[in-house]
């Protein structure tokens, strides 16, 4: 039989004592440090995948060129086709997220998504699972797939025409993409791989004010040394504004704060002057476990007065080529191939194209930031300080927004060149 495509589209535990005769039954306190040990525990497992698969991703994507993308909306996705995924498909799929217990997964997963946020900086997460009408699913598809999809990752279920009425299938998924992204990708797709019968859907949008707003009358025109030239930008400036700042692996980073939130951006230059050794080769020479501590040392290191502050305004918005290549490198093989197993869902199902794209816009005020993703069927020595504290952004630069309180890595870019 020949196998069907299965296509998604994308931008973007409990504790328990035990009862019985002769045994002493919990006091309160030890039932909610237990819950809050598992709950620390799916958070952590949560932070570890997803982290480890933006280092693992980025490490894929081209030097010389910019970057920006979603490893939380990718891996979102890919979370919500593992529900559907049995045996060799799902192992994989689980090894490469860091999933050892798939219901703490997707509990930590629905947490997030139900986080509370305020007006002025929010993350917001949307799913939806699209199956081609009059298709023959598996007879527990709603128990096994859909329910689950809906519980845990909020997904909304939709019917379409994928084979006789191409067009506008494709057309109610790009405005689906537009609506979750506040506009910002008004398409994602524009054409269906041949028998396309199920689109699974991830959209993630962020938008957040900087704690401390740049001035625009202080915006001017600056050189951007890239990899391509130098380019005249505008270059937003702040002065004497106190900021979390560390030296450390021959980079300088910087954790610009969000609003009423626990979200940050962090942005790592390097030490030496231009035309010194370069940030890409600097972050290479790291492994994750480095990477980690050098995200996480601006989390613990001291405010310091930032004499002047330099960060270019910009707009960027980028489609990672080749993804389906790229993960099955990143050791997903099965889904990919006629063999995986999608039984769950429904019998030769098989995974045939996977998008991702993303956008991000950073001005005075703050930084909006959005991305789809879709599937068809630490060893290093601090420098001390130096006085006084200048941070210019105004070569290839790499940096992340980051959920402080989780530690999970929303979006992770590099800035190699402007226009």
């Amino acid at each position: 039989m020949k196998k069907k495509g299965l296509v998604w589209l994308v931008i973007i535990c409990m504790a328990a004592g035990i009862g019985g005769c002769g045994k002493r039954e919990p006091a309160q306190s030890e039932v909610q440090n237990e819950t809050e040990n598992a709950a620390e525990e799916e958070k952590n497992m949560l932070r570890n995948g997803v982290n480890h698969f933006a280092y693992q991703l980025y490490g894929r994507l081209d030097g010389g060129e910019n970057v920006f993308f979603s490893p939380y909306s990718l891996c979102s996705a890919l979370s919500l086709l593992n529900l559907g995924a049995g045996t060799e498909t799902k192992k994989e799929l689980e090894t490469l997220l860091g999933i050892s217990d798939m219901g703490a997964w997707s509990s930590a997963m629905k947490a997030y998504l139900e986080t509370e946020w305020t007006d002025e900086t929010f993350v917001l997460t949307a799913n939806s699972i699209w199956l081609q009408q009059g298709e023959a699913w598996a007879e527990n598809i709603e128990a096994d797939f859909l329910n689950p999809g809906a519980e845990f990752f909020k997904s909304e279920l939709y019917e379409a025409d994928f084979q006789g009425n191409p067009e506008d299938a494709i057309a109610r998924l790009n405005r689906w993409a537009e609506e979750n992204t506040n506009g910002m990708i008004p398409e994602v797709i524009a054409e269906l791989p041949p028998a396309t019968v199920l689109m699974l859907m991830n959209a993630v949008y962020f938008e957040g004010k900087w704690e401390i707003p740049f001035v625009e009358e202080s915006t001017h025109e600056e050189t951007f040394y890239g990899n391509d030239g130098e380019k005249r930008v505008d270059m937003m400036h702040q002065y004497g504004e106190y900021y979390a700042y560390i030296e450390s692996c021959g980079m300088k980073g910087i954790a610009i704060p969000y609003k009423d939130s626990p979200l940050v951006m962090k942005i790592f230059v390097p030490l030496a002057p231009k035309g010194g050794e370069d940030i890409e080769a600097l972050f290479a020479a790291l492994n994750d476990a480095e990477r980690e501590a050098l995200l996480d040392s601006l989390d613990d290191a001291d405010e310091k007065e930032i004499d002047r502050l330099v960060i270019p305004k910009f707009t960027m918005e980028q489609e990672i080529k080749g993804l389906q290549e790229i993960l099955q490198d990143m050791g997903i093989q099965e889904a990919f191939a006629e063999t995986a197993d999608f039984d769950k869902i429904a019998e030769d199902l098989y995974v045939s194209q996977v998008l991702h794209k993303a956008k991000i816009e950073v001005d005075e005020q703050g930084t909006k930031a959005a991305a789809v993703t879709a599937v068809a069927a630490a060893g290093c020595a601090m420098v001390e300080e130096k006085i006084p504290v200048i941070f210019e952004a105004d070569r290839p630069f790499i940096y992340v927004i980051q959920d402080t309180r989780t530690g999970m890595i929303l979006f992770m870019g590099r800035v190699s060149h402007l226009e």
